[in-house]
């Protein structure tokens, strides 16, 4: 299996190198995505080249413990393509406790 790529839960994860890009490894992105405690969708910015896509949030602990957020865009075969991982910002840290309690 090519190090762009992998499956996590059945599903095919594609990682482009701005995936990597604040070093979080892809076995840490993987874990969120097959362990994540919150999931949501939303839509890109209007304008933007990934508008008509769908933006898949995930946030949770890697398997150090360290929490982070993943983004990545829904493909049509169900595959997801990784665009953003990094620690977990302020803006997704209440989001995320909330549902850890």
């Amino acid at each position: 299996m090519s190090d762009k790529s992998a499956s996590v839960s059945g599903m095919n994860v594609h990682f482009p190198r701005s995936a990597t890009k604040h070093r979080v490894s892809k076995d840490s992105i993987r874990h969120v995505i097959a362990h994540y405690s919150v999931r949501s969708k939303s839509l890109h910015p209007a304008g933007s080249p990934a508008s008509r896509s769908t933006r898949i949030v995930y946030l949770g602990d890697d398997e150090h413990g360290q929490a982070l957020e993943v983004m990545a865009i829904a493909g049509k075969a169900g595959e997801q393509l990784v665009i953003h991982a990094m620690p977990l910002r302020e803006k997704y840290r209440k989001h995320n406790e909330e549902t850890s309690r």
